[in-house]
């Protein structure tokens, strides 16, 4: 294997060759850009996002952000001092003066500016309380309070906290557009900041979200990925005690980064919060190889080779098992393509590239560096090589106690599983150090949700929505939904119809039903008076499809799902002909979480399989293949056990975590296999010395490598993004765990299985 010598002529070759591909490679990277689309979540056959997509071919694009507006200090319920004062009202007026501003703006609604229905000499009139001058109603605040089109939505129910919905016009998909709409909110509420100081101004909606998401993740790539880089800096510096193996792992982590970004820009890939994190993963694997290449180097010239023949004789020892756990590492994220969500599976196809790339630079640029860069004293080498195998001494006289202590603790831990609730919020996606995050908080506990399921209902044909039977079907569907936990509002043209039939009335509460007769009539009228836009919101054009939204609030993902489950089934029983399915980004959110758990259950079993063959064949041992399981599937299970009992609610990130550390974990099995096998067959020991052999040789690079990882990932876990932060710790822990099973689990079967005895093998010096 890879028995060339570094000659000064092949050493330059291989750095010239190395350099034009990196450059190749990383002209690539200015072509990546960067999406906070929350649609990027779903793929486009999702049947979520079709039944979403078709809804909007009828109605407008749901581009919303609410702006809530509070006195600050809090108000008990009920205060006449609430957002309905009259310094309050003035406050309001100018946010609706200000919004009506905004280059953006599509439409808006706000207890001022949204038209409300009257019944003037026998016909409907609409007309908003704050009249085109400015001027407001007198009777403003009390006709808000009673309003039934508000509360919930608009209002609060105690009156104490205000909202404008702000639906703008923004291209769909362009983040630019998005960033530069949300801006102008925020510099709209500075605005009302200074003018008004008593009251306190919030904002949130999925604009706002979809703005937060972006803004998380490139303060992640500029702060995370520059601390975890400068993380695995140091413990490569106080580990590995040599500034030459330190250069040449930071060229191949470097050159190994540069080239899956670029590749990925070549590619046509765009970044999004789901997937820029790749950077960062390939940052802390890359270093693994080059740990276990470095590793050999020094232990080989401690036992007296000069350096380019020591160069040599790890890459001998060592480019099988690096090629082998590359392959396995690549082949657990490749497993990625299984998920629902297009993120995940960009993550595991770039972070599979830059696994690739790392072992390709460990085998060509980092031999290169080495032999022109100096590796320091090997005297630490040895004495590092004496406390392993000490260590290894240690755990094989005491190997059962171990093994026992190991399992008992493995299964006690693992049953935390059994406390997991496979779930996730929408709103907790970012965590409370981001404003949007807590001005959602505070809108979900005092005005209304964030969440929402619609339907497109359709009426039969064209001019069928005003029909008596559809309308009441709508009011029905409306009426079950509110008695659902977490439903906090409902619109349809039904509760249009009602309040139209309350105006008729002489806006007679008791009246706030459907009409006897003539609801047709009156809903004809309300899209004749009703301003541009307003009545879109409810009907299509041909009158023959009718939207029906439901706001919902602190719901979880599964709940969410459980309540569009419900909704179908109750359409399906009594209105199979005006059935829809539920949609909405919320529902789309909330399905693509169950998918993802289910798609990704199956790639862990064909990661398994998968690796487990790669096992069989590597080792040419069934019997080993099949004992390495236990120590690659223990610390994924410990992990997510310790989860359960620490955490307890898990969403995207569990999902995916198993699959993707399985071939990160292999990687230590296959080094401590390689180096038992070798010193059974090739140096003739028996089992326990082969043991104690695997430990002296590699156990030094395992734990650096485990550590370096561990600690790596660790820094994604301070990540905002949820799914980053879950997916960061998730993994460290198993990574931390791995390392142990590997040296508690694996001696006592090896030992177990290997016997006593040599193999009578011929004698052979390894490391």
């Amino acid at each position: 294997m890879l028995s060339f010598e570094f000659t000064p002529r092949v050493r330059l070759w291989l750095l010239l060759a190395c350099f034009a591909a990196i450059l190749a490679c990383a002209a690539g990277a200015p072509s990546l850009s960067f999406t906070n689309d929350s649609r990027v979540f779903f793929g486009q056959d999702n049947p979520e996002r079709v039944a979403l997509e078709r809804l909007e071919q009828n109605f407008d694009v749901a581009q919303t952000a609410v702006l809530a507006m509070a006195p600050k200090g809090g108000i008990a319920a009920g205060s006449e001092n609430g957002a309905l004062s009259a310094p309050a009202l003035a406050a309001l007026t100018d946010a609706v003066r200000l919004a009506r501003e905004l280059p953006d703006i599509a439409a808006l609604d706000s207890p001022l500016s949204t038209a409300l229905p009257q019944w003037k000499a026998g016909r409907l009139a609409l007309a908003p309380l704050l009249g085109t001058d400015g001027t407001l109603d007198q009777s403003a605040a009390q006709r808000i309070r009673a309003e039934p089109l508000f509360r919930g939505w608009l209002i609060s129910h105690d009156g104490n906290v205000a909202a404008l919905n702000l639906n703008l016009a923004l291209p769909p998909g362009d983040s630019a557009a998005v960033d530069r709409g949300v801006a102008g909110i925020r510099a709209l509420i500075h605005r009302l900041e200074e003018a008004h100081p008593d009251f306190a101004f919030y904002l949130t909606g999925p604009v706002v979200g979809g703005a937060t998401f972006g803004e998380a993740t490139k303060g992640d790539l500029k702060t995370i990925m520059p601390a975890m880089a400068a993380l695995v800096l140091l413990l490569l510096v106080v580990m590995l005690r040599s500034w030459g193996g330190v250069i040449g792992t930071l060229a191949v982590v470097i050159a190994a980064t540069l080239t899956a970004m670029g590749i990925a820009g070549w590619a046509g890939y765009v970044l999004n919060p789901g997937s820029a994190a790749a950077p960062s993963i390939i940052l802390t694997l890359a270093i693994a190889d080059s740990i276990h290449l470095i590793s050999g180097v020094r232990h080989a010239m401690a036992r007296g080779l000069e350096k380019r023949a020591a160069i040599q004789e790890s890459l001998r020892l060592n480019l099988w098992p690096i090629f082998l756990t590359s392959a396995t590492t690549a082949a657990g994220f490749l497993t990625m393509n299984a998920s629902a969500s297009p993120p995940f599976r960009d993550l595991g196809n770039v972070t599979a590239i830059g696994v690739a790339a790392a072992f390709i630079y460990s085998v060509t640029l980092l031999p290169a560096l080495l032999s022109l860069l100096p590796l320091g004293r090997t005297g630490r080498a040895e004495i590092d090589q004496k406390i392993m195998a000490a260590v290894g001494a240690a755990i094989v006289r005491r190997r059962w106690p171990l093994f026992a202590v190991m399992t008992v603790v493995a299964l006690g831990l693992s049953a935390g599983i059994s406390q997991i609730d496979l779930d996730d919020r929408f709103g907790e996606y970012l965590d409370s150090h981001y404003e949007f995050r807590r001005d959602t908080d505070f809108v979900e506990r005092h005005l209304t949700g964030i969440d929402l399921i619609e339907h497109a209902l359709p009426a039969g044909g064209p001019g069928r929505v005003i029909d008596a039977d559809y309308l009441s079907i709508l009011d029905r569907l409306g009426e079950w939904y509110r008695g659902q936990p977490g439903v906090v509002y409902v619109a349809s043209l039904a509760e249009m119809a009602k309040r139209l039939n309350q105006a008729r009335h002489g806006d007679d509460a008791a009246f706030y039903r459907l009409p006897d007769t003539g609801a047709g009539d009156l809903l004809r009228q309300y899209a004749a008076a009703a301003p541009d836009g307003a009545a879109q919101a409810l009907v299509d054009g041909s009158f023959a499809i009718s939207r029906l939204s439901v706001i919902l609030r602190g719901m979880s993902s599964r709940q969410i799902r459980e309540l569009g489950v419900g909704a179908d089934a109750w359409l399906a029983q009594n209105a199979p002909q005006f059935a829809a399915p539920a949609t909405g980004l919320s529902m789309m959110y909330a399905q693509v979480s169950a998918r993802n758990i289910e798609g990704m259950l199956i790639s862990t079993g064909a990661a398994l399989l998968l690796i487990s063959a790669l096992l069989v064949f590597a080792l040419r041992s069934p019997l080993l293949g099949v004992i390495s399981l236990l120590p690659n599937l223990a610390p994924a299970a410990i992990a997510l056990g310790l989860w359960g009992w620490a955490v307890g609610e898990i969403g995207l990130a569990g999902s995916v975590v198993t699959a993707m550390t399985l071939g990160i974990v292999v990687d230590n099995t296959i080094h401590f296999l390689n180096k038992f096998l070798r010193g059974r067959r090739d140096m003739g020991l028996d089992a326990p010395q082969a043991v104690r052999h695997a430990f002296e040789s590699v156990g030094g690079a395992l734990t650096i490598t485990a550590i370096v990882l561990a600690a790596g990932f660790a820094m994604l876990s301070l990540s905002g993004f949820k799914v980053n932060a879950s997916l960061g710790a998730l993994t460290a822990i198993t990574l931390a765990v791995a390392l142990i099973a590997d040296f508690l689990f694996l001696p006592p079967l090896l030992i177990a299985v290997a016997g006593r005895k040599g193999s009578g093998a011929k004698q052979k010096t390894s490391t």
